[in-house]
């Protein structure tokens, strides 16, 4: 799933989540204070307070990568040239609120808040690094909110995680000049954790709020398989390597949330979000095969900030537009940069209409466009794995977002 927008989608454990599935706005605008529709079930549970009733948001969101990765052939040590091209992605979520009391709501989301992928292919020059992996997590989220008065509302939530994990790479049979197929190395893991989390949201006056979020890290327990096909080492290697329990998927960092809110006089909204992400914690790694044991690299990964402002304005007595602007600090160091997980600095511009249906319900519609960096990556030389050098060409992302909210 979520093929080669890995190096984006990262970030609702982060934001990143925000400029997917679970936007508020475009570019990720209003993602912890806005608290204007079932999303905030998610984003900011202490924000259902101000949901009345039964409210329901379904989500979908297209992704499309243009990014291409270009070997640098004056580098590179292997035959096969570039990788595959990249394939769109369908994300789906969904949101529901439901006022059971005056001051109590209680509500529950479904989504997809991070994943990584990459479907490279078993030919190409970095085949012996990555040939193919995805991971994504599915969270179930239950949550609750209490508003103390007109200002001041809580919110608190649990995350049930699930984490499905494959990693596949091509195996190296032909180290002494013999000419044998490549062997293959695949790991799969999945898993189930929990997580919590809490929310607060104050409002200064009825057009001016600020929203607070924090939540833990949540531990997947794993079970992986490792499995060999064709690969020219000793039957006691193989059992060995395979006896090997491989944490792949095994948490998902903590993160935290600020989000301010402000509507002027004329009906303007101003937003302003930034985002914490312990990533340094994030338990994901890249597993290939050298030297007759199974490299799991790990410490690669540092902690982060995304921060995103946008603006709404009414259009008419059914319309409003919105724009948003999205920056998310570089996840990884250039020289620990992976095929499987090549996050670097990001910049991110959308826009989004939000209409309103005669029943009250209504449709949002929002399109972003990220630069997600050149995320340049050198594997030095290996062995068995030979030297890949290069970088991404083209490096840009179209999120098509569309809401349709139950109120």
């Amino acid at each position: 799933m979520i093929q080669r927008i890995a190096r984006f989608t990262f970030i609702s454990a982060a934001m990143a989540a925000a400029v997917t599935s679970e936007a508020h706005g475009p570019a990720g605008a209003g993602f912890f204070a806005g608290a204007d529709s079932a999303e905030t079930v998610f984003s900011n549970p202490a924000g259902m307070t101000r949901l009345e009733g039964t409210q329901m948001t379904l989500n979908t969101m297209l992704a499309v990568d243009y990014s291409k990765f270009k070997v640098d052939d004056d580098l590179t040590t292997v035959d096969g040239g570039d990788p595959r091209d990249p394939q769109n992605s369908i994300i789906p979520s969904f949101y529901y609120s439901r006022q059971i009391q005056e001051d109590w709501n209680v509500g529950i989301s479904l989504n997809v808040p991070t994943g990584f992928g990459a479907t490279n292919g078993p030919n190409w020059a970095g085949r012996y690094y990555s040939d193919r992996s995805s991971l994504v997590y599915v969270a179930l989220s239950p949550a609750m909110a209490y508003k103390f008065n007109d200002s001041l509302s809580v919110g608190a939530n649990v995350r049930i995680m699930y984490a499905d994990s494959e990693v596949h790479t091509r195996v190296n049979n032909n180290l002494v000049g013999d000419q044998f197929e490549d062997g293959r190395l695949s790991v799969e893991a999945d898993g189930v954790g929990y997580g919590a989390g809490v929310s607060m949201l104050y409002s200064f006056s009825p057009d001016t709020r600020v929203g607070l979020t924090w939540n833990s890290q949540v531990n997947i327990d794993v079970d992986s398989e490792i499995d060999f096909r064709n690969v020219r080492l000793p039957p006691e290697v193989i059992q060995r390597l395979q006896s090997q329990t491989i944490e792949i998927a095994d948490n998902l960092p903590m993160t935290a949330g600020l989000g301010i809110y402000h509507r002027l006089q004329n009906d303007w909204e101003l937003t302003w979000d930034l985002l914490w992400v312990e990533f340094s914690k994030f338990g994901v790694t890249d597993i290939s095969l050298e030297a007759g044991d199974i490299d799991v690299p790990t410490g690669r990964y540092n902690d982060f900030i995304a921060t995103s402002i946008g603006t709404s304005w009414p259009i008419n007595s059914k319309m409003r537009g919105a724009v948003g602007l999205l920056w998310l600090e570089k996840p990884m160091d250039d020289d620990v940069r992976t095929f499987a997980i090549s996050l670097d600095e990001m910049w991110g511009i959308g826009a989004g209409i939000t209409y309103k249906l005669d029943n009250g319900n209504d449709l949002a519609l929002s399109v972003d466009v990220l630069d997600t960096g050149s995320s340049a990556i050198d594997t030095g030389y290996s062995p068995t794995r030979g030297r890949v050098a290069g970088d991404f060409e083209d490096h840009y992302s179209l999120l098509i977002d569309f809401a349709y909210n139950w109120r």
